[in-house]
């Protein structure tokens, strides 16, 4: 799964643009992902392009004599040229360049907000969004030649501009991205992504193939990963495994895709190169263990599994076949968590030492799987790891002690417990709790959170949903409240007493972002977003919050 090393020159030479301050964002982000050698050059008197693969250049200078054959020739003899915002510009003046660019862009336009398309079908920019906002300049001409893709345009003047285009020439390959003319380009996730693929595009190397995704059990959530997987480029449905006859015949007709009754039938597909395991949380080990004993990439359903050594078998194994293994943490993209992410993130309330999270209410617990403590985990398990999850991502310490208290009150009829609460304190000295109830009468915040500088608050919304009845009546269903994002509060404190409050806007929750990422791993070998390590310690927090309810309570020493 590893991808050779590229050797890139950067070559960011400004007059009018700082372009060594403004790619610092863009160059960090290259540089972790490992995939690249990157050398820096501020002199655009002259390079040398023995060692290089892929030119990366941001300059408002012009070429010097001979540079523009040089650049012709390296290209023609497989190397590859990426030029950012004017440089093209700039360099294309000479002409000297028209047989490797063919185009000329004039301008800049007045910086202004542009509506970037991206091509959803072309392998730089699959999955990139439909749009791209970005304050920047645009450079205008009529276009690239035909014999060029194009990759991004936006909208200007009741026309259509392009933005990015790439295209082949002798051996090599050469890219144009005119955008860069402020820091807050360098800084997005999407033109770093961008940027990213670019520069290995123009080595030579290829996005891998889309994947062939198996599930292994059809229940209530499953759905989701076959919508989610169906919408994602680069991903396709492949096939579904389930014991239960009845499953495998809806699974059959809503999504047309062969269905087993055994993984081994699914293993044996060999258009099948991951598969998602969705059995109860018991069972997770196993599967995931033969998932990967038959040479496919995993994804797991949360809780990753019930005890840390499993999950280290599960660890070590994908480690030693060199497979993808992660793990379904999709609240990650809860537009109410991103909005206090960020918060916590800028500094805004300082550093963070205190937080509090609440799941609950008083309702009877159901009676699946999910309540049933040998398979499920118990209460600890559920919503937990999803709020522990959630807290690691924030406290960036390890975690000294767990401590935890359950309760067994009201419904006997399950074997999880009523009401659990986890305690974590950090090496830094800073603490979290975690309440779960299906006996709280009253509801506390989803989440307070204190920093030395301000706080943020997560109250709970109650939310109706209205519809008309048989007989024409009007119908209300009232939403338990996990069903609806939280009403995020930032609170600063003021100089005349008391707090200046602002209620944040939130964004719509991304909810194919789990697999775009995953599909970006798989592709381009971009960061995954939920390692597996990261999950293990979710586990393990909770794992130690068992084994003090066990005891009766108190502080378990951990160090995670």
């Amino acid at each position: 799964m590893s991808r050779n090393r590229v050797s890139v020159l950067a070559l960011l030479a400004g007059g009018t643009h700082d372009y060594v301050r403004l790619a610092r964002p863009l160059l960090r982000a290259l540089e972790e992902t490992q995939h690249f050698h990157i050398d820096v050059l501020t002199d655009p008197e002259g390079f040398a392009l023995d060692d290089t693969q892929v030119l990366l250049a941001a300059s408002d200078h012009h070429l010097q004599p001979g540079q523009a054959a040089q650049l012709t020739d390296f290209v023609r003899g497989g190397g590859g040229l990426v030029l950012l915002h004017g440089t093209l510009a700039s360099w294309a003046e000479t002409g000297e360049l028209a047989e490797l660019a063919r185009w000329a862009p004039t301008g800049p336009a007045p910086l202004t907000e542009l509506v970037v398309r991206a091509d959803p079908s072309h392998p730089l920019t699959q999955r990139l969004g439909p749009d791209i906002k970005l304050t920047d300049e645009l450079y205008l001409s009529e276009g690239p030649p035909s014999d060029a893709a194009v990759i991004l345009t936006t909208s200007w003047h009741f026309s259509e501009q392009v933005v990015a285009y790439e295209r082949s020439f002798g051996a090599g390959r050469f890219v144009h991205i005119g955008l860069g003319h402020q820091p807050p380009t360098y800084e997005d996730a999407s033109f770093q992504k961008l940027l990213h693929r670019a520069l290995l595009f123009a080595a030579g190397q290829v996005a891998a193939a889309p994947v062939g995704v198996g599930l292994i059990g059809y229940g209530a959530i499953a759905r989701a990963h076959a919508a989610a997987v169906s919408t994602t480029a680069g991903l396709r449905l492949r096939g579904i495994c389930d014991v239960s006859t009845e499953r495998r015949e809806l699974a059959a007709r809503e999504w047309g895709v062969p269905t087993h009754a055994s993984t081994q039938d699914l293993f044996d597909d060999p258009e099948v190169g991951l598969v998602i395991v969705g059995t109860p949380p018991s069972a997770h080990a196993d599967a995931v263990l033969a998932a990967l004993g038959a040479g496919k990439h995993v994804v797991c359903e949360k809780p990753f599994a019930l005890r840390v050594e499993e999950v280290d078998r599960m660890i070590d194994s994908a480690a030693a076949c060199d497979l993808v293994l992660t793990v379904y943490q999709s609240r990650r993209w809860d537009p109410d968590y991103l909005a206090m992410r960020e918060v916590v993130r800028s500094g805004r309330i300082g550093e963070l030492f205190y937080m509090e999270s609440f799941i609950g209410g008083y309702s009877h617990p159901c009676d699946f799987w999910h309540s049933h403590e040998p398979i499920s985990g118990g209460t600890i398990y559920d919503w937990g790891s999803h709020y522990f999850d959630w807290v690691l991502q924030l406290f960036p310490d390890t975690v000294k002690t767990v401590s935890a208290v359950a309760h067994k009150r009201v419904w006997h009829d399950v074997t999880n417990s009523d009401q659990v609460r986890v305690d974590l304190t950090f090496d830094g000295g800073a603490q979290a709790t975690f309440l779960q109830s299906d006996i709280a009468a009253a509801l506390k915040p989803k989440w307070y959170l204190l920093g030395t500088r301000g706080a943020v608050v997560g109250e709970w919304r109650e939310e109706t949903v209205t519809s008309r009845g048989p007989g024409g009546g009007l119908v209300e269903e009232r939403l338990a409240p996990a069903d609806s994002p939280a009403r995020v509060k930032v609170l600063r404190p003021a100089e005349e007493g008391g707090s200046h409050e602002e209620v944040l806007v939130l964004g719509r929750r991304d909810e194919t972002g789990f697999y775009r990422n995953l599909a970006d791993h798989l592709a381009w070998e971009e960061p995954l977003a939920v390692p597996p390590d990261e999950a293990r310690r979710t586990v393990a927090v909770m794992e130690a919050a068992a084994h003090s309810i066990a005891r009766g309570g108190g502080q378990v020493e951990v160090h995670i």
